[in-house]
């Protein structure tokens, strides 16, 4: 049963200085400080419910799955799920989540956390999107991508997914190769290892690598052209964990350099100096960045 936390407890929230494992709301206008607070030991990915009130966050090694309210950043309720939560998302009144270590996609109710099924996975599922028919995929070790129904697609061995338009793309990360659905394999224009995809704008793709050794090498963040497979360097951070886009601007949680790279055009600023960011969610509708830390990463 989901534990409610919040009804009348003290927030959590504080200020200075970013927490070693939580949550951080920054301005989506110039990135500055909202409010901050503890949750969890090991979270790893965050996104926002559609009306931008609440962000769920994933939290690996306990196995747990926190709802929690914006901005106020108070705990709704808290769900052990175990399995290594890896990959979150909102869907047709779902929250579903992927597990890991787990073999599974679970779905909630996002309003109280409740478990309404298990899924069975090939085993290590990671990051969920939607394909251009409103249907859940799944990516994973197998080098398949998964949908609920149990059908399968070519795909990469990795961890990352993105559908643009009616593609779907994947990531090969031991070989440095985005793949596609209909088998179309494209390598990177660097020897880096794609961990995290996203849709850009228009037919665009946005891929987070990293480099050889995660914590020290320069990684980058590219922009892929579907249409002409050509590829736009954006940047090049230590650990780029996740990358996604927001108007007209990329974000990325550049945790190598501790701070959240903002890529906007030819202009590139960094927010949040000394933050461990490991996962981003827009928020538009609070005019808000919500960050996930993890300082053990």
């Amino acid at each position: 049963m989901a534990l409610a936390a919040c009804g009348t407890s003290a927030p959590l929230a504080s200020n200075q200085p970013y927490p070693a494992a939580g949550l951080v709301l920054l301005s989506l206008t110039d990135g500055s400080n909202r409010a901050t607070a503890s949750i969890g030991s090991d979270p790893v990915a965050v996104i926002v419910s559609e009306d931008g009130t609440t962000a769920y966050v994933a939290d690996s090694a306990p196995g747990d799955v926190y709802a929690v309210g914006l901005p106020a950043l108070r705990i709704a309720w808290k769900q052990h799920v175990g399995g290594a939560p890896f990959g979150l998302l909102v869907r047709s009144g779902s929250l579903f989540v992927s597990l890991y270590d787990g073999g599974a996609v679970v779905e909630l109710n996002p309003a109280t956390g409740a478990k309404l099924r298990s899924i069975a996975i090939t085993p290590r599922p990671a990051a969920m999107s939607v394909d251009a028919d409103g249907r859940v995929i799944i990516a994973g070790t197998s080098g398949r991508v998964q949908y609920l129904d149990g059908t399968t697609l070519k795909g990469g061995p990795g961890y990352g997914i993105a559908a643009v338009g009616r593609q779907i793309w994947t990531a090969d990360y031991e070989r440095a190769e985005l793949v596609r659905a209909d088998g179309r394999i494209v390598g990177l224009p660097a020897p880096v290892f794609p961990f995290w995809l996203s849709a850009g704008s228009s037919n665009h793709l946005l891929i987070a690598a990293e480099g050889a050794s995660e914590d020290s090498d320069l990684g980058a963040v590219f922009e892929l052209d579907t249409s002409s497979l050509t590829f736009t360097t954006l940047a090049m951070p230590r650990d780029p964990d996740q990358v996604v886009l927001s108007g007209s601007r990329v974000f990325v949680a550049a945790h190598g350099d501790e701070h959240v790279l903002v890529v906007d055009g030819s202009t590139t600023t960094s927010w949040a100096q000394g933050i461990a960011p490991v996962g981003l969610a827009s928020d538009p509708a609070l005019n808000l960045l919500v960050v996930v830390t993890n300082s053990h990463e």
